[in-house]
C-alpha cells in the first residue's frame, strides 16, 4: 500500500509539473505572438515614414530650396510651406516638419508647435531620436531625421541637408491597446535610451532601468528588438500570471489521482485474496512436499490456481509412479552395463586386426622386394596406404588428401590392367586446402573402371576434376569414356540412390553411389547435390556440388 501511495504521489507530481510547464509555455508563446504583432506594426510605420520622406526629399520644390539663394528661398517659401502642410496630412501623428542645410541651419519650419524641433544632429540615414517632453504637462514627442543628397546632379556623396519630422508619441497608443494577455501584464514601446514611447497603461515618458528588463523569480520579461527603428518592445508579466488556470487543473489532477488510488486499492485487495494468497499456499506446499511426499493439496474452486493445484497433485502421483519405474530401470541398466563391459573386451581384442593387416602388407612388400618383384611391392604399398587412409584419421579431410588416395588407387589400376586404363586428375590450386568428407571420389572412380571401362577392349580413361566455382560451391566431377548406362537402368539407379538409407545399405552397395549420396545429405543437407549423366556407348559423368565458405574452407 505504501508503494502504491508513493507511485500515485509521484505520478501526481509529474503531471502537475508537466501541466505547469505546458501552461507556461503556451502563455509565453501567446505573449511572443503579441509582441511580434506590435513589432510588425512598428515596422509598417517605419516603412511608411521611409516612403514619405524619400518622396519628400526628392520633390523638385524641396530639392531646389536647398540650392537657392536667400532671395529665391523667400519667393519659394509659400509654395514650400503649402507642400509640407499637405505632406503632414498624409501621416497621422506628424505635428511639425523642418528643413536643415548641411551646416544644421534651419531653413524652414511649419507645424502646430514650431519651437519643439531643436537640438538636431546631422544624420546620413533615416534615424529616430529618443522621446522627449518639453514640460511635465505636455505630450511626449520624438523626431525622425532623413538626409537629402545631391542625387539629381549625380553627386551621391554630397549631402545638401536633411528633413526633420516631429511626431507625437501618442500615435503608438493604438498599437498597445487591448494587447495584454493578463490583467497585470505591462507592455512598453521603448526608445534606444529605454524611455517609454508608448504604453498600454498610459505610462509614457518613464525611463526603465536595465534591471527592470531582466526576468526574475517574481516577473517574466520578454524583449523584442525593433531593428528598423532601434526601439524595443517589452512585456513585463508577473510570474504567477504565466500559470493562469493552474489551480483548476491541479484540482482536477488531484481528483483523478484519488480516484486512481481508490481503484488500485480495490484491485490490490482483490489480487491478494484471489491470487496472491492461494499462490502463497501453493508455494508453501511445494516446499514441504519434499519432506512429506505423501501429502496432497486440498483443491477448492474452479479457478486457474485450483486447476494448478490439482495438476500438481497429479504430478506428484506421477512422480511416485516414475520413481518406481526408475528403480526398475536401474536394475535393467546394471545388467546392461555388465553386458557392455563384455562387449568392450571383445572390441579391444578386435583392434588387433587392423594392425595385423598393416604388418601383413609390409611383410608382402618386403618379400616382393627380396625377390625383385618391384611391381608387387609397389601395389602392396599402394594398397597399404589406401587401407590406412580408409581406416584411420578423421572423417573430414582436405581435397588434396582425397586426391592423393585416388593416385594410390590409380597405381593399382595401372598394374592391374597393364596401363590400358588411365586415371587423369585435374585439381585447381585454390581448391587443395578445402575440407570434404572422406572417400567421396574413390568409390565413383572404382565404379567407372569396373562397370564402365573393364568391358572395353580398347584403352579407356577416367578424368577426375576438382574445381571451385566462385565462393559458393566446390565442383567434383568423375567422367569416363566407357560403356555407359542404359536409360532404364540409370533411372533405377537414381531412384535407389535417393530412396535408400545408409542403415539399409549392405554389401558392395554400401560403398557405392547410395552410400555417397546419403553421406552428402547427412553432412551438407539440401546444399549438396549429386548428378549422373550417361549415354550408352559414350560414357558416364558424375557431378558433385558441395558448398564451401568464403574464407576458403568447406562447410562440413
Amino acid at each position: 500500500m505504501i508503494v502504491l501511495l508513493f507511485c500515485i504521489t509521484c505520478s501526481y507530481l509529474v503531471m502537475d509539473y508537466g501541466v505547469k510547464a505546458l501552461i507556461r509555455r503556451n502563455t509565453e508563446i501567446s505573449n511572443e505572438k503579441i509582441l511580434q504583432q506590435i513589432n510588425m506594426k512598428t515596422a509598417e510605420f517605419h516603412n511608411s515614414m521611409y516612403s514619405i520622406l524619400t518622396l519628400l526629399s526628392y520633390e523638385q520644390t524641396i530639392y531646389d530650396y536647398f540650392t537657392q539663394t536667400p532671395a529665391e528661398q523667400v519667393n519659394a517659401h509659400k509654395g514650400l510651406s503649402s507642400l509640407l502642410s499637405n505632406m503632414m496630412m498624409t501621416q497621422d501623428g506628424i505635428v511639425g516638419i523642418a528643413l536643415y542645410d548641411d551646416r544644421l541651419n534651419k531653413l524652414v519650419e511649419i507645424g502646430k508647435d514650431p519651437g519643439l524641433i531643436s537640438k538636431v544632429k546631422m544624420v546620413n540615414k533615416l534615424s529616430y531620436s529618443d522621446v522627449f517632453r518639453p514640460n511635465s504637462s505636455s505630450d511626449a514627442y520624438f523626431m525622425v531625421s532623413y538626409p537629402v543628397y545631391d542625387l539629381l546632379n549625380g553627386n551621391y556623396d554630397k549631402q545638401l541637408g536633411m528633413i526633420v519630422v516631429l511626431m507625437r508619441a501618442q500615435k503608438f497608443a493604438s498599437y498597445m491597446k487591448d494587447t495584454e494577455i493578463t490583467e497585470r501584464e505591462e507592455l512598453y514601446l521603448l526608445d534606444s535610451g529605454n524611455t517609454v514611447i508608448s504604453s498600454a497603461r498610459g505610462k509614457e515618458y518613464r525611463r526603465l532601468r536595465e534591471e527592470e528588463l531582466v526576468s526574475t523569480d517574481e516577473v517574466f520579461v520578454s524583449v523584442v528588438e525593433q531593428k528598423e527603428t532601434g526601439w524595443k518592445i517589452v512585456s513585463i508579466m508577473p510570474t504567477d500570471d504565466l500559470y493562469r488556470g493552474m489551480p483548476i487543473v491541479r484540482s482536477f489532477i488531484l481528483v483523478i489521482s484519488l480516484i486512481m488510488f481508490g481503484i488500485l486499492a480495490v484491485l490490490l485487495w482483490f489480487c491478494y485474496y484471489i491470487v496472491i494468497r492461494p499462490i502463497r499456499n501453493l508455494t508453501l506446499f511445494v516446499k514441504n512436499s519434499v519432506a512429506n511426499p505423501v501429502w496432497r493439496m486440498k483443491v477448492e474452486g474452479n479457478d486457474e490456481i485450483s486447476m494448478l493445484a490439482d495438476n500438481l497433485n497429479h504430478m506428484l502421483d506421477e512422480r511416485d509412479e516414475m520413481g518406481e519405474k526408475l528403480r526398475q530401470a536401474q536394475r535393467v541398466l546394471y545388467e546392461t552395463e555388465l553386458a557392455k563391459q563384455q562387449i568392450q573386451v571383445l572390441a579391444y581384442r578386435n583392434q588387433i586386426n587392423p594392425h595385423f593387416l598393416y604388418n601383413t602388407f609390409e611383410c608382402i612388400r618386403a618379400m616382393a622386394l627380396c625377390y625383385d618383384a618391384e611391381e608387387i611391392a609397389e601395389i602392396t604399398m599402394a594398397l597399404s596406404k589406401i587401407f590406412r587412409y580408409a581406416i584411420k584419421g578423421e572423417n573430414v579431410v582436405t581435397v588434396e588428401d582425397e586426391i592423393t588416395n585416388i593416385q594410390e588407387y590409380a597405381k593399382i589400376i595401372h598394374y592391374r590392367f597393364g596401363g590400358r586404363i588411365e586415371v587423369e586428375i585435374d585439381l585447381q590450386k585454390v581448391a587443395r586446402g578445402l575440407k570434404i568428407i572422406k572417400l567421396i571420389l574413390q568409390p565413383i572412380v572404382e565404379n567407372a573402371i569396373f562397370h564402365g571401362l573393364e568391358q572395353k577392349l580398347e584403352e579407356g580413361k577416367v578424368r577426375v576434376r576438382v574445381w571451385r566455382t566462385g565462393l559458393a560451391d566446390l565442383e567434383l566431377t568423375v567422367e569416363d569414356n566407357g560403356c555407359g548406362i542404359e536409360q532404364k537402368r540409370l533411372e533405377e539407379l537414381l531412384h535407389q540412390m535417393k530412396h535408400r538409407s545408409l542403415s539399409s545399405s549392405s554389401g558392395k552397395d554400401s560403398i557405392g553411389l547410395s552410400n555417397i549420396y546419403q553421406r552428402l545429405r547427412l553432412f551438407y543437407g539440401e546444399r549438396a547435390s549429386l548428378k549422373i549423366e550417361s549415354r550408352p556407348g559414350e560414357g558416364t559423368r558424375v557431378e558433385i556440388f558441395i558448398p564451401c565458405g568464403e574464407e576458403g574452407e568447406g562447410h562440413v
